[in-house]
């Protein structure tokens, strides 16, 4: 009876939902597989060159694997490299353009998987014009951009450009990128060579209010009288995260880390919010980064506790129904970017537009909706349409389904090993 039960509840908690939802992750795989390794198509550098410099006569390809052309044109010499950075949530691939006396005359991004709305700031406000002019005997320092690698500070230098505000961490991968190729040329063609300020490592008060915040909510899993902070604390999340910050995990960022668009450690909050969050459900089983970092999270509960409603009665049935919402709307984002090969169909997240007044007109009419709902659901975004939330329970279950049939055969082996001792205690 107690096998027939066991089974019987085994085929109920796996459904048509459970094979639905195994069916989107098994095509959401086969799809990001397709999209990193059979559908990028290779750059046309030659190409890009003959279309922004002018009376191209030859290009001449270096040796090595670095994308690097000397350039003959009727106005003299010039020279070309290519290299990259990561951004947010892509890698970053600049081409830069310099003439004979070693000044840039063009940046050009020949690669980019960057949220459109906020890369695109970058263009508006000529970000790219700003390097034109520049020298590459020394490096490029970013203005504006405390507590990043190469930030120029109090650096006594006009071979520098401001960030964009709002889009710091593209700005930021430009730079890198220009003066990674930079130091390249500056070696090859002009007998000069200078350390890249982007290799250094920077601590900033950024860096460390996160790491503070993971550091709390990882010990309200030990200390429970936490818990009563909890509010408070979600209060700071929203301003230290949300406004000043502007760092959360997002589709795209998780995105990013499984296809290894993986920064170097001079971005250290990438780690901090990757690390931190994933590193909850591997040590604890508790996704403790949507329950008490997450700063949009965090405004719901906030908006919820404060109106103080009655919470509306939805039936199990639906609530069934509307947790697929978000797997399904994830997959179809999914595959929408492998088929145009752009996986910024993965931004249609509300933080861009709670938190950097920058986002796609969809999610400006949905962000009310989201916030109306979350007053009678407590955090209604997060149960129903979060791609994030999804992934992070769906590994903390996997997780914690794992460590309890270790656990059962640990316990079976312990057992079997008491009653061989015992069996040959009695023997002998």
């Amino acid at each position: 009876m107690k096998t027939k039960k066991n089974k019987a509840e085994l085929e109920n908690r796996r459904g048509w939902e459970y094979y639905y939802q195994f069916s989107l992750l098994l095509t959401a795989i086969i799809a990001i597989l397709y999209g990193v390794f059979w559908a990028p198509q290779s750059v046309d550098y030659k190409g890009i060159i003959q279309k922004n410099v002018l009376g191209v006569i030859s290009i001449e390809k270096m040796m090595g694997n670095q994308h690097a052309y000397k350039i003959d044109t009727a106005q003299g010499r010039f020279y070309a490299v290519c290299d990259s950075a990561i951004g947010y949530q892509s890698k970053v691939e600049a081409m830069t353009i310099v003439n004979e006396k070693g000044l840039i005359e063009k940046v050009i991004i020949t690669k980019q998987g960057e949220t459109p709305v906020f890369f695109e700031r970058l263009t508006d406000q000529k970000y790219f014009d700003g390097f034109q002019g520049l020298a590459i005997k020394e490096p490029i320092y970013l203005g504006g951009a405390y507590g990043y690698s190469g930030y120029l500070g109090s650096i006594k230098t006009n071979n520098y450009i401001d960030r964009v505000t709002g889009s710091t961490v593209s700005s930021h991968a430009v730079a890198e990128a220009v003066n990674k190729g930079n130091s390249y040329l500056s070696g090859q063609f002009f007998n000069t060579q200078w350390a890249n300020p982007y290799d250094l490592f920077q601590l900033s008060w950024k860096d460390m209010a996160m790491i503070a915040m993971f550091l709390i909510a990882f010990a309200s899993a030990f200390i429970k009288k936490l818990v009563k902070i909890h509010l408070a604390f979600l209060l700071v999340s929203v301003v230290v995260l949300g406004f000043l910050v502007n760092q959360f995990v997002t589709g795209s960022l998780l995105l990013s880390a499984i296809t290894l668009q993986i920064p170097r450690i001079t971005n250290l909050k990438w780690y901090v919010l990757m690390a931190g969050s994933l590193g909850f459900i591997i040590l604890l089983g508790k996704n403790l980064y949507c329950a008490w970092i997450c700063p949009f999270g965090a405004v719901q509960e906030i908006l919820n506790k404060a109106a103080g409603f009655k919470s509306l009665n939805i039936s199990q049935k639906t609530i069934k129904i509307l947790r697929l919402v978000a797997p399904t709307i994830l997959w179809v984002a999914l595959l929408l970017g492998t088929l145009l090969g752009d996986y910024g169909t993965l931004d249609y997240q509300p933080f861009g537009a709670l938190f950097l007044f920058k986002s796609v007109w969809l999610m400006w009419l949905m962000l009310p909706i989201f916030l109306f709902m979350s007053l009678f659901i407590s955090r209604f975004y997060c149960k129903f349409f979060c791609p994030v939330g999804f992934i992070y329970n769906l590994l903390n279950r996997w997780r914690n389904e794992e460590v309890r049939i270790w656990k059962q055969r640990v316990d079976r082996l312990k057992r079997k090993k008491k009653e061989e001792q015992e069996t040959w205690s009695s023997h002998s």
